[in-house]
């Protein structure tokens, strides 16, 4: 059962990649061709904001599962309530918790019941220094494009950003790079996104990827329910997938990361040492 909060955690490795890409190990430009029929619309832009529709809580179950130094799949559930939090729980066996995570605007806390500790900290120690938000972390498990700091793609932000079609796909990213780097948002068939790439600037081939499949038409509009990130972390490859059974949109939700009685408390650094292992 060691270091099985390593799949927790995980989650929240998708809010560093941009904080690791100096370290990552250029990756192979995508060769997904799912859902690459041409998309004939005269406006591709606009009919892209047409397909991400408004939502204000969500929860499912699904699966999530690691491989790289440390190997491990789960059962999970995800609950969020938009702009506000993430809660993510870690059930390997027959339903049971083993652990929990939270994300909020400035904080993350941790629950690894396995071995009676918590982490609670900054979200900063995450982040460092990308002014990235909870809403565009839910974007990015979701499938949804983003502006980094700027919120989902809308029509209020949507003159920051250019279309180009490129074969069968439509291409979707900032006016302006972030510090060094680009990122693009791919699409292919009905507009359904097919990729998140992180590229250096100068580069030819993503520093960091994040696929998408299993699109789907909400309540809350075109929302992938399958993830799967790449990148190189401290010179090891890690590989992630999460996946979602139906979501349910805009109930109530139960988000509780309580710290027991008697747990003892983890330092900031160990949440780095748990990614490096």
């Amino acid at each position: 059962m060691k270091n099985k909060l390593i799949i927790i955690l995980a989650t929240a490795w998708l809010m560093t990649a941009c904080s690791v890409l100096k370290k990552a190990a250029p990756a192979p430009a995508s060769t997904n061709t799912a859902d690459q029929t041409e998309n004939t619309t005269s406006d591709p832009m606009e009919t892209v904001i047409a397909t991400l529709g408004e939502w204000q809580t969500l929860q499912t179950g699904g699966n999530i599962s690691l491989k790289g130094s440390n190997n491990f799949s789960s059962s999970v559930q995800v609950r969020m309530v938009r702009d506000q939090a993430i809660f993510i729980s870690l059930r390997p066996m027959l339903g049971i918790e083993v652990g929990k995570l939270l994300i909020t605007a400035d904080s993350i806390y941790a629950i690894d019941k396995l071995h009676k500790r918590y982490l609670a900290e900054k979200v900063s120690i995450l982040t460092a220094g990308i002014p990235v938000t909870v809403s565009e972390v839910q974007d990015m498990f979701l499938g949804r494009p983003f502006i980094i700091s700027k919120g989902t793609l809308s029509e209020s932000n949507k003159a920051e950003m250019t279309v180009t079609r490129e074969g069968n796909k439509v291409v979707i990213k900032p006016e302006e790079e972030y510090k060094g780097y680009g990122y693009t948002f791919t699409f292919g068939k009905s507009n359904h996104i097919t990729s998140l790439d992180i590229v250096p600037t100068g580069a030819t081939s993503a520093a960091y990827q994040v696929k998408y499949s299993d699109v789907r038409s909400t309540t809350a509009g075109n929302i992938a329910h399958g993830i799967n990130a790449h990148a190189t972390v401290n010179k090891k490859s890690m590989d992630f997938t999460l996946t979602y059974k139906d979501i349910d949109w805009n109930g109530k939700v139960k988000i509780d990361c309580s710290i027991p009685n008697g747990y003892s408390r983890m330092n900031a650094k160990d949440l780095f040492s748990i990614f490096s292992n």
